[in-house]
């Protein structure tokens, strides 16, 4: 009797959404104190006395980074404790599934024995990701007071001309640097990126990372080398000819039992852009040929070309990019909230709502996208 083999577990990668998050909300979090501190009344006028509110809002930041680096390192530590808590128990226990339900294809008995390659393997997934977002503890403080700092002296420069009022200059210059925010990595690409895409970029990468090894280190010791690849409505080039296809890690392309078998490394393996790269979102699970079938393909992948899963990623490209422009518009809203501009809120939130519409009329052009309310909130 063959069986169906158990594909995607959603636990782990929904535990991992809680770190983004934590640092999506941090972000917002410092952004809000630099903004109760730029708009708090002193001693010092902007209007009557401009350079001498430079000179005591300067003088404020010492205060600023002591605030910061107090929320910086709470939310971290509390950041770097999920991060460490999901990767290290919810991969194992993918791993033990993934060895249990394979013992049970093969009508054997699972040992139970967790190999010390298994565990060293999510301590070093840990390590790295840790290591990698501790970036942001050490660029941030100075990311914020440059910004703090811009801020102070873009409103001065307004003002002192006659442009603007000082409300108007301080509000239109805390909006400017809004989107860019505080930014704490450039890429080779010359692209600066925020804490919170930064974090996202490398929480996301390692979630997939922990989950494919997880999948295929049980299959290793049984001496499987064949899996399923997972099959979604949109896939890169290299991905979508592999789409529900039984693919091998090790070995060449081949046939076993009148099953085609293809070869990751003819599609890219390993490399950035490759088959499992950088942003695939593909998983593999284990297939035992001659025990395993196929899973059955809902209705909206069942006649799915490798041409149209390339061209639903374009199609699906777009929706990304609204998500993330209804995000920022969010924050938009939120900081002009924070402002007291109740004119300048009533305006960000119009545009919100044009958005939103925009992005419920494109997905209701297109059967395969549906809206993703989670990609859409702030955190």
């Amino acid at each position: 009797m063959t069986k169906r083999p158990v594909l995607n577990d959603q636990q782990f990668s929904l535990k991992m959404q809680g770190v983004s998050d934590i640092y999506a909300q941090m972000q917002q979090e410092l952004f809000d104190n630099m903004i109760k501190r730029l708009i708090e009344r002193g001693s010092a006028d902007l209007q009557e006395n401009p350079y001498v509110w430079q000179l005591e809002k300067l003088n404020d930041m010492h205060m600023l980074n002591e605030e910061n680096l107090q929320i910086i390192v709470e939310r971290t530590g509390i950041a770097e404790d999920l991060l460490r808590d999901v990767i290290e128990n919810e991969g194992l226990k993918v791993y033990q599934d993934t060895k249990q339900q394979l013992a049970e294809d093969l009508n054997a008995t699972a040992d139970g024995t967790v190999r010390n390659g298994v565990t060293s393997s999510l301590e070093a997934y840990t390590a790295q990701a840790i290591s990698d977002l501790n970036l942001i503890n050490t660029t941030l403080p100075k990311s914020i007071q440059k910004t703090y700092k811009s801020i102070i002296e873009q409103s001065v420069a307004e003002v002192v001309a006659g442009t603007k009022s000082s409300d108007k200059a301080i509000c239109d210059t805390i909006m400017k640097w809004q989107k860019k925010n505080f930014t704490v990595f450039v890429d080779k690409g010359g692209r600066e990126w925020r804490a919170d895409a930064y974090a996202r970029a490398i929480i996301k990468t390692t979630i997939f990372s922990v989950y494919n090894e997880m999948r295929t280190a049980p299959a290793k010791e049984m001496g499987i080398d064949t899996y399923y690849y997972s099959k979604k409505a949109t896939a890169r080039e290299a991905c979508a000819p592999l789409q529900g296809k039984i693919v091998t890690i090790e070995g060449e392309e081949h046939t076993e039992k009148g099953v085609k078998v293809y070869a990751l490394k003819d599609y890219g393996y390993g490399t950035a852009g490759g088959c499992l790269g950088v942003h695939c979102g593909h998983y593999l699970t284990p297939f035992i040929i001659g025990v395993n079938e196929l899973p059955d393909d809902p209705e909206y992948l069942k006649d799915l070309t490798p041409e149209q899963a390339e061209e639903n990623a374009r199609i699906e490209a777009k929706q990304r990019a609204l998500e993330r422009a209804i995000r920022n518009q969010k924050e938009r809203v939120h900081v002009a909230n924070q402002l007291g501009d109740d004119d300048f809120a009533l305006l960000e939130r119009a545009k919100l709502r044009s958005l939103q519409s925009k992005i419920r009329a494109y997905v209701d052009d297109y059967d395969f996208l549906h809206r993703d309310y989670t990609r859409e909130r702030l955190y």
